[in-house]
């Protein structure tokens, strides 16, 4: 999608540019909660575009199944009328594993609360001399490690020519007031020592595809207008990008406290370009 950087919209309000779209596909983490609280407003908002008959596909890079994505979004109280599906890049993953293309054996790198991943799975945590490939869900603490962490593991992963799996392509998320590290900063790392890293969810497009088929069959056409939705430019805008739909950036997110003159230097850079942008979303 060929958008240059003065046509970049700053919207106030989702109402002006609602009646373009049929449906939206929206990120999680940044746009509807910060890990913590949902943030003011993007309830009614959602809210408000399902009231004329529109649909939501709620997308995100969460490593775990979409499941547990609505846990999480029902113990923050936020109403499931706001959406018609999740999908994660959790649920794109079970699939990889189980289609046992990259082995049986997994070295795990990630937390404790992305083991539910492995429910139904035939695929082994094993210890790294055993392994046939890494798997890697997030840090094992990301409150006080960060990529750099592993850079001895990954380098004997190079040696031995293992694929590292990424369940999880984000580098970054905000918990609360901080920008914590991902799983994705782990596989950028292993990709810039010369390893070979193969990432499942945003910005690639079987992701994309697989909520574009929803909305298609729910509304039962296959010229919907799609907008997506994110605070990500290298996952959720890039993936638009790339897939060929309209893209809506977030500034609540991962650019909270940026100046608009340091987004619109980052968006050149980056060569990511977004339709519109948004300091929050709201109606």
């Amino acid at each position: 999608m060929d958008i240059k950087l003065n046509e970049i919209k700053e919207i106030t309000n989702f109402s002006e540019i609602s009646d373009n779209y049929d449906a939206l596909i929206c990120d999680v983490w940044g746009v509807l909660h910060n890990g913590q609280k949902l943030f003011d407003g993007v309830e009614e908002c959602l809210k408000r575009f399902k009231k004329e008959n529109k649909i939501i596909i709620l997308l995100s890079n969460a490593p775990r199944p979409s499941l547990y994505v609505k846990k999480m979004l029902d113990n923050l109280s936020f109403n499931e009328e706001c959406y018609d599906k999740i999908i994660t890049s959790g649920d794109l993953t079970k699939k990889s594993l189980n289609s046992n293309i990259f082995g049986r054996n997994c070295y795990h790198i990630g937390p404790d609360r992305d083991l539910n991943i492995f429910d139904g799975v035939e695929v082994s945590r094993v210890e790294f001399e055993k392994s046939d490939f890494i798997f890697v869900t997030g840090l094992f603490d990301d409150e006080n490690e960060d990529e750099n962490d592993y850079i001895e593991l990954l380098l004997l992963a190079k040696e031995r020519g293992m694929k590292l799996i990424c369940a999880n392509p984000d580098l970054l998320v905000q918990r609360g007031n901080k920008l914590i590290p991902c799983a994705g900063s782990i596989s950028k790392k292993y990709d810039d020592i010369g390893g070979e890293s193969i990432n499942i969810g945003k910005p690639y497009s079987p992701i994309f595809e697989e909520a574009i088929s929803f909305i298609n069959e729910l509304n039962n056409k296959v010229d919907n207008k799609i907008m997506v939705i994110g605070d990500g430019l290298d996952t959720d805008i890039k993936g638009a990008n790339i897939i060929g739909l309209d893209s809506l950036l977030v500034l609540g997110g991962l650019f909270a406290d940026n100046s608009r003159d340091k987004i619109l230097e980052s968006i050149k850079n980056k060569g990511i370009y977004p339709n519109y942008y948004i300091n929050e979303l709201i109606w």
